[in-house]
């Protein structure tokens, strides 16, 4: 068994390969994925319930705590097939310098991704808008890239130094609850506190809208009083059906009490000049014959 396991490969570079370290390295790099899940349902899990860490700190420190296993083990495994880590680090280091020259950008992204996963800024779970209004849920955070699914059911993969450099909005970063709007105009003349309680009745009627809402009476426009509605949802996805339920609602209040929402209209006078403004007078007549 000894001699089948020292059995000698091939020979590159002066390293010799032999069987054992092929096959042990070959075992481990085989069952280290299913070691780690085993870590994570036996050791991490109840850890982190115990403690009441949140999903998206969770998924954090599982995967720095993934790439610094799968880091030793790689370094473990090229010791046991005879590299000398000194040797791979000086090697490591010419390469980074060499490479990092043209993969600027790349670098930065991996940076950034330890930061995202560090900090927990951006957590997984989390609903944030980020570039050209790019909003959605927050699936997984690698160490280059996250990535993120909008209400469309659209994935987008996003570089980590977009998030870690841009401004963004994270919808969910202290609590679950947003405010949002819907913006109405009525006709002068109108019972604006009957628009008010309409407003309001809409808004206590709907499933997703929490309590707190409130009327905004916002501006006397030319042809319309405006009003907005303020609630507060913790529905990140399916907001804008929220909306649109919300204005059918207060488009039936609105004609249930009589109360009208005015289309733009303008009104144009015509005024009827003389005729005798319109006919050149004699000495103007004398002068063109002339």
């Amino acid at each position: 068994m000894k001699k089948f396991f020292q059995f000698e490969l091939f020979t590159w570079n002066e390293h010799v390969f032999y069987l054992g370290n092929v096959l042990l390295a070959g075992f481990v790099l085989a069952i280290l994925p299913l070691l780690f899940l085993l870590f994570n349902k036996v050791i991490l899990n109840p850890y982190f319930r115990r403690k009441g860490v949140d999903p998206g700190r969770r998924y954090a420190i599982a995967q720095l705590i993934k790439y610094v296993v799968y880091t030793l083990t790689f370094m473990l495994i090229f010791q046991s097939l005879g590299f000398k880590l000194s040797v791979l680090w000086a090697a490591g280091a010419a390469l980074l310098v060499g490479v990092g020259l043209g993969l600027q950008q790349t670098f930065n992204d991996f940076a950034s991704g330890v930061i995202l996963l560090m900090e927990g800024t951006v957590q997984k779970g989390d609903w944030i808008e980020v570039g050209n209004n790019t909003m959605g849920e927050v699936k997984k955070i690698g160490l280059r890239t996250s990535l993120i699914t909008t209400r469309r059911n659209i994935s987008i993969i996003v570089p980590n130094s977009k998030i870690t450099v841009d401004n963004v909005i994270n919808l969910s970063h202290n609590n679950n609850t947003v405010r949002y709007t819907v913006a109405v105009g009525v006709a002068y003349g109108s019972d604006v506190q009957l628009v008010k309680r309409v407003l309001l009745e809409c808004a206590e009627r709907h499933s997703k809208v929490l309590p707190g809402a409130f009327v905004r009476l916002v501006e006397f426009n030319n042809s319309s009083i405006d009003f907005e509605l303020l609630f507060w949802s913790n529905e990140y996805q399916l907001i804008e059906d929220v909306r649109s339920d919300l204005r059918f609602m207060i488009d039936h209040g609105f004609r249930r009490y009589g109360v009208v929402i005015p289309f733009p209209q303008r009104d144009l006078h015509i005024k009827n000049f003389p005729a005798t403004m319109n006919e050149p007078s004699d000495t103007q007549a004398k002068g063109s014959k002339g």
